[in-house]
């Protein structure tokens, strides 16, 4: 008789779904960059600050997600959220003036939160013990797998039919791929299904602060440090600036296209840059997710920030040779993947799975400020410079910074009781 399939696995789908349908929205807005700033007459800067406005309202929803996930049922909350998401997209195609992006990107940014930089995680950490860092890695990378589908898709649009039409489309689209499985199938926690999580039968193994793991802890009471004990140390300040810096880099990959047009190539082919983007993003988290289930979140983290520095020296050293442009642009995938799948997973490996969702809470809203102000920065970077190097160089020394953070937060937090 064959066993029954763990509803963990359907409630994994859905957030692939979720995270499928975000990477359709969100990661294929570099492609509007160029025609609507060259209609319109705006400079990058200018227009890409409407990303900045959605992330301004992010930041401030994020002090409200505690309240939605108690008092909202989660079918609810998501379908709601996702719903305001497309229709603002499918109402850009409309506007005629900057301050109208910047309206829709603060209103997309208060109800981003709950569909794609907090909840997958949490979600997926309720309803999975074994094998949590591959179930995370795997939804994740799904917004990467949207990116890939869809980045060569709108630029279609947008040549044959132009970027208004493009707009609508891409909501249509991103629609019917998400909301049939946020209406009838996702369920926050295991609880919801009269279910335990999948790997409940096995004791958990909760790893310390020297790596050691500890094999009897209790599954249901998950060790680490307090949220109490957690914001009054030094190693939290830092770590707040380190989130930061991780989501300053998920500014760059949205002005691949842009890029490959400043150093000579047709929007066409640039616009396959992105999709080769998306590619190493879908690629980035699976392999995040396995490293950080094989060797945990601080062996995670600095092989994130080695591919980080990779991909600017090879993004720099590609606008005079392909060969480096097309790796750099595929390893520049992890961009996203550091801040979304990276950044998590080693806050579990630091400061443990007792007061996680709250910790990471707190630390999502700095960097989901810079996830979101990102592409504005390196656009006014671009408008100053005239060119695309000085940002490069900006993100290298970021790079070498958020190392030093790491490294300075992981000391710092040995300090800290574990209980």
């Amino acid at each position: 008789m064959m066993k029954k399939m763990h509803y963990g696995w359907i409630v994994l789908a859905s957030c692939c779904a979720m995270m499928m349908g975000n990477g359709m929205t969100l990661n294929v807005i570099g492609q509007y960059f160029v025609p609507v700033t060259t209609e319109l007459n705006l400079g990058m800067g200018q227009f890409t600050f409407y990303y900045a406005m959605r992330g301004i309202f992010l930041a401030i929803s994020l002090t409200m997600l505690n309240k939605w996930l108690e008092r909202i049922d989660i079918r609810l909350l998501l379908t709601s959220c996702f719903l305001i998401q497309l229709i603002c997209i499918a109402l850009m195609g409309t506007f005629t003036a900057v301050w109208q992006w910047y309206i829709a990107g603060g209103i997309m940014g208060f109800f981003l939160t709950p569909v794609y930089f907090v909840v997958p995680p949490i979600i997926l950490s309720n309803w999975f013990i074994k094998k949590r860092g591959f179930v995370i890695g795997v939804a994740l990378s799904f917004s990467g797998v949207g990116g890939v589908i869809m980045n060569p898709v709108v630029a279609s649009f947008i040549i044959n039919f132009g970027w208004r039409t493009a707009y609508l489309l891409n909501a249509i689209i991103a629609g019917v791929v998400v909301l049939p499985f946020l209406i009838f199938l996702i369920r926050k926690t295991p609880a919801d299904k009269g279910l335990k999580p999948y790997g409940y039968e096995e004791k958990q193994p909760q790893q310390g602060q020297d790596g050691a793991v500890n094999a009897a802890a209790n599954q249901d009471q998950p060790r680490g440090v307090s949220r109490e004990d957690a914001v009054k140390s030094f190693s939290f300040v830092i770590m707040v600036v380190l989130f930061a810096a991780c989501g300053f880099f998920a500014g760059y990959p949205q002005h691949v296209t842009a890029y490959g047009i400043s150093v000579g190539y047709s929007a066409t082919f640039a616009s396959y840059l992105l999709s080769l983007n998306m590619l190493g993003n879908v690629v980035s988290k699976l392999a995040f997710g396995a490293i950080s289930d094989r060797f945990g979140g601080k062996v995670l983290i600095f092989t994130a920030l080695s591919m980080i520095m990779a991909s600017f020296l090879l993004l720099l050293g590609g606008a005079s040779y392909l060969p480096l442009l097309l790796f750099g642009s595929f390893l520049s995938g992890c961009f996203f993947s550091v801040s979304s799948v990276a950044t998590p997973l080693m806050l579990q490996s630091v400061y443990g799975l007792r007061d996680y969702a709250r910790i990471f809470l707190l630390l999502s809203i700095s960097q989901n400020l810079f996830v979101s102000f990102g592409p504005t920065m390196v656009g006014f970077m671009y408008d100053f410079s005239a060119g695309y190097s000085f940002p490069l160089y900006v993100g290298i020394a970021v790079t070498v910074a958020a190392a030093v953070l790491f490294c300075s937060s992981t000391a710092a937090s040995k300090k800290l009781p574990w209980r």
